[in-house]
């Protein structure tokens, strides 16, 4: 067995629920059940696991199979059945106990690249039936070959309060490292010369035998002169807290840089469940004249480990600690929060931010076809934990596109729609992260290109019938496909812009019509209607 992804793998606004398992590069290969039970649930849906199953086992656990291409004939048989009465590619069935019964070793489906995958593999995870809650694979026996240490690749330190110092600034401090096996050291110099509150983190990946990718870390330990102030491991978790890894990594880093620092620090909003061992919120105060040796001990889920040994020559804190004043308004992580100006509004629920913070508001000009000026809200480096209400005031729109515009994000010149509701002069909609937001309107179709098939076209032998959507802003609400006025089933991949219907019985010898109607969320739809031969 070999894999691409593991349990607790740093992934964007989550953490990785499972273990990715390759296929060689291919799709098709057998998917078998891991233990007797029954299938309690079939997901089918263009994003997330797409085609996806989920078997119930009678020790109290349930194995969960994601990014199939196709369920075991009798299942798929009921999962198209299902979607014809229903019109609907997209649906989660829970099907009766006793309908699909498994043994260990059982086909139920072949291993595909459906959904939000992005390649073929299985995605493949074990959870305790009653809570969902995803548990490591890897802590189950399964034979994966693993002789590598994990690969530290730098640390970072933080003054935490504003006389705090790190090479005798007030700066974050990122350090690369030397070493390889189970040592490691700070490549510049051994030894860093700190004062007052600091906190730490470090980038690091794993690494499996005979695979390139590089895969999460099991466990993290942090020890100051032999104490241990900090630890975590990824045995589980839920999915009600994966969110919170924008507070375990260093997210303002992560934006600029794409680079993830796990911090050893633990902000007072944060939630997850994964920590051992925090003292002092993972903060150590250095505000003596010693030399202190630190030592980061990190752990694969086979237990191979590396560390991390440097030392850090403290001295004792210079300058009174200097009250930073307001500049906007004082935002609570423990309480609602919200935020009015002339133009927009701005509501947060108790629970949206990790750490307490003044917040900043500011606005720039308004682009050509634009319809508000750019409202930016405090800084795109800064987390957010829950999405938040945002209304924004129209400038000079049109009464004829009132009910085409949303609220988008423009984010380096590039503009992503958020969506949004049109009322009484504002655009109401929902945002998950701070930066630079607008009023746009959305007047272009939706496209539609047909790769196999066009009027007058014989397609005898064909097996599938392919188009090409795409809508450039705003996003595709809704598709519709009709085979001589009756509804068929399109198989939807929206990451490469297709959907696909697989020939079947629906199909008449001879002369057919189909017609595709795409919409999109501002409303704009288009049709491609064709006359063919079969």
């Amino acid at each position: 067995m070999l894999l691409s992804g593991t349990f607790g793998e740093l992934r964007a606004d989550h953490f990785h629920s499972g273990i990715d398992i390759k296929t060689e590069g291919v799709v098709g290969k057998k998917v078998l059940a891991v233990a007797d039970g029954y299938i309690a649930r079939i997901n089918v849906s263009g994003t997330g696991f797409g085609k996806a199953l989920y078997i119930m086992h009678p020790n109290g656990y349930t194995s969960v199979y994601g990014h199939l291409s196709k369920f075991d004939d009798p299942i798929d048989e009921y999962v198209r059945q299902e979607q014809y009465k229903r019109e609907q590619f997209r649906l989660t069935l829970y099907p009766p106990k006793d309908m699909f019964v498994v043994k260990k070793g059982d086909l139920i489906a072949l291993s595909g690249n459906s959904g939000g995958s992005a390649g073929p593999h299985l995605h493949f995870e074990i959870r305790e039936s009653g809570s969902e809650i995803p548990i490591n694979p890897l802590l189950f026996g399964f034979e994966v070959k693993d002789l590598i240490r994990p690969k530290i690749n730098g640390i970072k330190l933080y003054p935490m309060e504003s006389n705090s110092l790190v090479m005798n600034k007030n700066n974050d401090l990122e350090l690369s490292v030397d070493g390889w096996g189970l040592n490691y050291r700070i490549k510049q110099n051994d030894t860093i010369e700190v004062s007052g509150k600091i906190g730490f983190g470090i980038q690091a990946f794993d690494l499996l035998n005979d695979s390139n990718n590089k895969n999460g870390i099991y466990s993290i330990e942090l020890k100051i002169d032999t104490t241990l102030i900090y630890s975590h491991h990824l045995e589980k978790f839920s999915f009600d807290e994966s969110k919170y890894i924008n507070s375990l990594i260093d997210y303002a880093e992560y934006v600029e840089s794409s680079k993830r620092f796990q911090r050893s620090v633990v902000d007072p909003g944060n939630r997850l469940s994964i920590y051992d061992k925090v003292s002092n919120q993972g903060i150590f105060d250095f505000n003596d004249s010693l030399t202190h040796q630190f030592v980061y001990e990190l752990k694969d889920a086979e237990g191979n480990n590396s560390r991390l040994t440097g030392y850090l020559k403290a001295s004792p804190i210079r300058d009174t600690l200097v009250k930073k004043t307001n500049s906007g308004q004082w935002f609570d992580y423990n309480t609602n929060n919200e935020f009015k100006g002339t133009d927009i509004e701005l509501s947060f629920d108790k629970g949206s931010f990790y750490k307490s913070f003044d917040f900043s508001y500011d606005t720039l000009s308004k682009p050509e076809n634009a319809y508000s000026l750019v409202h930016r809200i405090h800084q795109r480096t800064f987390p957010v934990h829950r999405s938040f209400d945002i209304k924004i005031k129209a400038v000079k729109l049109p009464e004829h596109l009132q009910q085409k515009v949303i609220i988008a994000k423009l984010d380096k010149k590039e503009i992503g729609a958020v969506g949004g509701t049109y009322k009484d002069g504002y655009v109401y909609g929902k945002a998950g992260s701070f930066g630079d937001y607008l009023i746009v309107a959305d007047t272009v179709q939706p496209q539609i290109k047909a790769l196999n098939v066009h009027n007058g076209k014989k397609i005898s032998g064909y097996k599938s019938i392919n188009f090409w959507v795409k809508d450039d802003l705003s996003g595709i609400a809704s598709f519709r496909a009709t085979l001589n006025g009756k509804w068929i089933l399109l198989d939807d991949d929206p990451k490469n812009n297709r959907l696909t219907y697989l020939i079947d019985d629906r199909i008449n010898k001879g002369k057919n019509h189909i017609r595709l109607e795409v919409i999109d969320n501002c409303g704009n739809s288009s049709v491609f209607e064709a006359d063919f031969e079969y």
